[in-house]
């Protein structure tokens, strides 16, 4: 059967089970319900939501997945047309179902093949395609053309795809494009006026129109426009920025029916197609696996690393399933470039797609940013609440509104009393729904994001960029930052420090000139165990690899040149130094195994010119790893004690081994690499040396007197890593480094702990009276004189704690030991989480996952890495820091230019700032709209209102420009231990908004007092009386009273709410708002005192009717001087006194912390680690 019939003939007989995915990083059945459309459900649901002014609609909108429920009728997915998945963070998608018909049924019957059309039934669910399945009853993921597959099966695609085969698997997967379209402006236009706050403001101005508020509503229009505008400027920069990132188009050379085709879209490209790679490089437009040759990749695109990947041909193993992660390889990834190819007697490098748009890697990537994690801020959720009271109290002025107006008399001039609600029953309604928008002020908006916008611009003038503002805020709540080491804490280069070389079986003294070596393994492994290569003529390649080569001063030349002198193909030809004495020792590389972090290891087969019978076999790796593959009559005895020597040290080291074969070279090509590294002679050691950045020492300092936590996160040797942490001060001097060892066995895992500065376990020293447990905080302090404690006994930790000085220590764990520790021992997991401060050996996959744990135990968690391996963990972070400007970064949310971690605290800084703004800013705002709530009241109950230009000179002069400019004090330079204050919804915001409210109604009841009250008799004083019901802002005293001391109140607020250290600059140093605070007051100031007969024309244009006592004016003055001068107090001193916030703390009754991470520092036993 030829691959096309028997392609066909599976998909018939599984019903597309062979494309259905089953990898482990997508969930292949989300849960899903299935509908379909319901006329009579429509016809019920539709006029209800179509009548309350298409409120309905609105909610529909809104929540999609709710009305599908309302219209629809729940049915089989067999039937369905339309289906509610929810995706791996919980939120519910609506994906409509369509069918595509393409020829299916291919059988063979004789040598006739009948084709018969079918309907296929599938999904678009976060760009990926989903299959119907008869089998599973599902919608099940589709999956590429490795899944499944054996190495063997994947070569089998190598004749390519035959056309009808192609058309199918068209029709199946579809386009293959990577495509962020840029909606159309009005489209965003739309969504954007179509959230809650803006269609809350479209009812506002119904209101206000309706009741002539004209200038006030143009204002309004004009404030949303100019959010709106923002808002869309901001989101369409984005989107074009994303889709110019992710655009690709390209033209490649594929293989169908047994022959190739030139320049073929990219985009026509299907799994299963066979590429041919030109030796001038491409860019990838899918993931592919490599059949022949081999490829010289530019990964950066992915890893964040520009160093040159060499990519070698996939084994043919015939058992081994294809894993794009444990075969990357041999795999080149989508959105890759493949700078050159190589290959041998003029055969083409080809590549088999397994992995087409958005299923590909890069399509990972972007899907990422497109469908990100949601972070639950309290903050905004607890504003939502705040929103929810005021129109809680806005509902009661409304509802004592309608009393009191119902409850009212008006005597007419015919002497007939009837409730004002009666006489004008459309005005004093409108009156009531006034105070309900009165709550939304309409700079709420601008008031939220203020502080992040600047706070994003302060971080691009520092290089630092952002792609995600809502993270800035979650950053001012960092309590943990983990960073990777390599490029990070330590500079990217490293260099040779020296080789130590075999003495017998022991390993000698130290050379640190590697040119001065006799011809040995260890010389020969520097000189051909790497995947250096040349490109435009300069030697490219891991900064590790290409200091180690060129320690060697020998030479490496392309293949092209000088492989005849050897009659094979080979990689790569290295010759020594003419200077050397090993003139003619010419060796070429004639196959490499490249570096797997998996593994931890990189090997080579060489063939030297002078003895081309015979293959040598060079590996270098991590010195445990190799260890295990050499002979143990090879391994040096002194080997443990002189690795842990260096590794204290902070050196790098690399083990040597070695051994020759013979092998006839064309059988060289397929061998496989267990094959090679078996019985193996261990042959050296390599030492590396990887200093600090000059930066790392004082900012990880700066982190920990701040109280910020800090971890390594590294997939570097422990003991190095270890090293480094001492050194840069994130283990004290005086800590303990105690190593976690997990052991897997057969009654289960078996967990010990070890003092690294011993290399003994911690339960055998306990055992020789070497140390004692201690019973506070987890830490060790020295056995009391004669005696001698033993393990588990009832002795240990409290009797003699008080007679000895702690030791604190720190936990230490390998990746190895953390996959058991997180899989088998769940009840130790969360207590290593909170003490460990080295996690060594990490594969990206466990970064990603510490970070998630870490995340689950309450702590705000920032990730700063380079790039290469921690993208994972950089998207998984609240604050992800990647300092590649690689392309990779744009899956983490902050991008610094500046290559060290300096960039840290800086973001930290900013959160701080940007979140005590926003708290300042929504407190001022809510404020805002209780004070104009409160004076709108008072006004209703003497019988007038405030008037039009009066409402729009406090929403412009008083509360959008000072919103506009209490965002500008810059972060305080200084990180301190305490963070800001998160909730909102709290007893504290309560107390403190209670006591403000009190301060507002008292000091406007009293300033109405100051006029009414007959204990000054003022003479000149009318109470104001309703000569007409239906006039809507009659000019009077008590508004003019009112309306003055509100003025006040906002700038008393909005001085007092200004809140400078230790989380912003002090408020002198905010320029613009001292100077607005200045004019607002001087304005102010000046509407008291002027006498009626000055500027009577502004006085008639704002509605004022001024007092014409001096005496008067200045009292009431002296009254908005003590206003102030209070609620400054309070805020500056009281509200933030030890006093009051221990008063805060007895009201909350809070006995337990709320952070997971503190219950679990708590619990810990006072033996442990020896005892739980």
């Amino acid at each position: 059967m030829n691959p096309e019939e028997n392609y066909s003939s599976q998909r018939k007989a599984s019903n597309y089970s062979d494309v259905l995915h089953t990898d482990d990083d997508i969930n292949p059945i989300p849960p899903q319900c299935g509908y379909t459309f319901s006329i009579i459900k429509a016809l019920l649901i539709y006029p209800l939501a179509i009548l309350p002014l298409g409120t309905g609609l609105l909610l529909a909108y809104w929540y999609r997945a709710l009305w599908v429920r309302l219209t629809y009728s729940s049915c089989p997915l067999s039937r369905a047309t339309t289906v509610v998945m929810t995706d791996e963070y919980g939120q519910q998608r609506v994906s409509t179902v369509q069918v595509t018909t393409f020829p299916d049924a291919y059988s063979a019957i004789g040598n006739k093949v009948e084709i018969s059309s079918c309907a296929t039934r599938y999904l678009t669910h976060c760009r990926l395609r989903y299959l119907y399945s008869d089998d599973e009853k599902k919608f099940i993921l589709l999956r590429g053309h490795d899944c499944d597959r054996t190495l063997a099966g994947i070569h089998e695609s190598i004749t390519g795809l035959s056309g009808r085969d192609y058309e199918l698997r068209k029709a199946t997967y579809g386009i293959n494009s990577i495509d962020v379209p840029v909606k159309p402006i009005l489209v965003m236009l739309y969504q954007e006026v179509l959230t809650p706050f803006y269609a809350f403001q479209i009812l506002c101005l119904v209101v206000w129109y309706v009741e002539e508020y004209y200038y006030y509503g143009a204002f309004i229009v004009l404030s949303s426009l100019f959010t709106i505008s923002y808002s869309l400027f901001q989101t369409y920069t984005s989107a074009v920025q994303l889709h110019e990132l992710v655009r690709q188009s390209c033209t490649v050379n594929v293989i169908r029916d047994g022959r190739e085709l030139r320049d073929v879209p990219g985009e026509s490209l299907v799994p299963g197609d066979v590429m041919v790679i030109p030796p001038t490089g491409m860019s990838m437009p899918c993931d592919a696996v490599l059949l022949t040759g081999t490829a010289i990749v530019n990964e950066a695109s992915l890893t964040g690393e520009s160093i040159p990947v060499t990519k070698t041909p996939l084994p043919q193993t015939p058992d081994e399933l294809y894993s794009s992660e444990r075969h990357k390889q041999h795999t080149l990834f989508g959105g890759t470039h493949v700078i050159q190819t190589r290959f041998y007697n003029n055969s083409a490098v080809l590549a088999v797609a397994t992995r087409t748009a958005f299923s590909t890697s890069k399509g990972s990537m972007v899907r990422s940013i497109l469908y990100q994690k949601p972070f639950n801020s309290k903050f905004y959720r607890d504003a939502f609440i705040f929103i929810g009271v005021l129109a809680i109290i806005a509902a009661g002025g409304f509802l004592f509104s309608f009393i009191f107006y119902s409850v009212s008399k008006y005597v007419q001039p015919d002497g007939i009393s009837i409730s004002y609600l009666l006489l004008s029953p459309r005005v004093y309604a409108l009156r009531g729904f006034d105070l309900i928008t009165i709550v939304v002020p309409p700079a709420l908006p601008i008031a939220i994001t203020i502080g992040t916008v600047y706070a994003v611009a302060r971080l691009k003038k520092n290089n630092i960029f952002c792609i995600a503002q809502q993270r800035v805020n979650l950053c001012g709540k960092i309590k943990l930052v983990c960073f990777d080491k390599t490029g990070t804490l330590t500079e990217e280069s490293v260099k040779t420090s020296g080789v130590i070389m075999m003495t017998g079986n022991e390993l000698c003294s130290e050379t640190q000139d590697p040119t001065s070596l006799p011809p040995c393994p260890i010389l020969f492994t520097m000189a051909t165990c790497h995947s250096l290569t040349r490109i435009n003529g300069k030697l490219r390649g891991d900064p590790l690899e290409l200091d180690m080569f060129e320690a060697t001063k020998w030479t490496i030349s392309e293949p092209e040149n000088d492989s005849t002198k050897f009659d094979l193909l080979v990689q790569g030809i290295v010759k020594p130094p003419p200077t050397s004495g090993l003139v003619g020792m010419e060796m070429g590389i004639m196959k490499q195994f490249p570096f797997s972090s998996e593994l931890q290891r990189m090997c080579v087969l060489v063939r030297a010119l002078d003895n081309p019978k015979v293959l040598h076999v060079y590996v270098k790796g991590a010195p445990e790893k190799v260890k295990d593959l050499c002979r143990p009559e090879t391994v040096p005895v002194n080997f443990k004690e002189v690795l842990r020597s260096l590794t204290q040290k902070g050196l790098r080291v690399l083990a040597v081994a070695h051994h020759s074969m013979e092998l006839q070279w064309h059988k060289s090509e397929n061998i496989d690499r267990d094959m090679v590294e078996c019985d193996l002679e261990f042959g050296g050691l390599i030492i590396m040396k990887n200093s600090l950045k000059p930066e790392t020492t004082p900012v990880i300092s700066v982190l920990k007197n701040a109280n910020i936590r800090t971890v390594m996160v590294t997939g570097d040797n422990l003991l190095t890593a270890v090293s480094v942490a001492r050194e840069c001060g994130m283990i004290e001097p005086d800590h303990q480094a105690i190593m976690v060892k997990a052991d897997s066995t057969s009654a289960g895992v078996h967990i010990s702990y070890h003092l690294l500065g011993e290399g003994r376990d911690l339960a055998e020293l306990l055992r020789s009276g070497q140390t004692t447990p201690m019973a506070a905080d987890n830490q060790f302090f020295p056995p009391p004189a004669n005696s001698l404690n033993t393990y588990g006994a009832g002795s240990i930790g409290s009797n003699d704690s008080s007679r000895h000085d702690r030791v604190p220590f720190s936990l230490v764990i390998d990746g190895k030991s953390f996959e058991l520790v997180r899989t088998h021992c769940t009840d130790i997991l969360p207590k290593l989480l909170v003490k460990g401060s080295v996690f060594a050996r990490m594969s990206p996959d466990q970064k990603a996952q510490l970070v998630t744990d870490l995340q689950g135990l309450g702590y705000g968690v920032g990730m700063c890495g380079d790039g290469a391996n921690d993208c994972g963990a950089l998207k998984a972070a609240h604050a992800g820091i990647s300092l590649s400007e690689a392309e990779a970064s744009v899956a983490s949310p902050f991008t610094s230019k500046v290559p060290n971690i300096t960039c840290v605290p800086k973001v930290i800084m900013e959160g701080r700032a940007a979140l005590t703004t926003m708290f300042s800013v929504f407190k001022y705002m809510a404020l805002y709209a209780l004070t104009q709530f409160i004076s709108a009241t008072i006004l209703y109950v003497v019988g007038t209102n405030l008037g039009d230009f009066q409402y729009l000179y406090i929403d412009f002069c008083l509360a959008t420009i000072f919103v506009l400019v209490m965002g500008l004090n810059g972060p305080y330079p200084v990180l301190v231990k305490q963070r800001p204050e998160g909730r909102l919804a709290s007893i504290n915001m309560l107390v403190r908004m209670v006591i403000h409210i009190v301060l507002i109604v008292g000091f406007q009841v009293a300033a109405l007092y100051y006029l009414k009250s007959p204990t000054w008799a003022w003479s000149w004083y009318k109470p104001f009386v309703v000569t007409d019901p239906t006039e809507r802002v009659p000019v009077c005293l008590e508004n003019t009273i009112i309306f003055t001391m509100a003025n006040f109140q906002y700038i008393g607020l909005a001085l007092a709410l200004s809140i400078g250290p230790p989380y912003r600059k002090p408020t002198y140093t905010n320029l613009p708002f001292l100077a607005l605070l200045a004019i607002m007051f001087f304005c102010n100031t000046y509407l008291i005192l002027t006498p009626p007969d000055w500027l009577p024309l502004l006085l008639d244009f704002m509605g004022l009717q001024p007092s014409p006592s001096i005496t008067f004016r200045v009292g009431i003055l002296l009254l908005v001087f003590v206003y102030i001068a209070l609620v400054f107090l309070l805020e500056t001193f009281v509200m933030s006194s030890r006093t009051f916030h221990q008063v805060i703390k007895v009201l909350r009754f809070k006995r337990r912390p709320n952070n997971p991470y503190k219950h679990v520092l708590a619990s810990i036993g006072p033996t442990w680690p020896l005892k739980g």
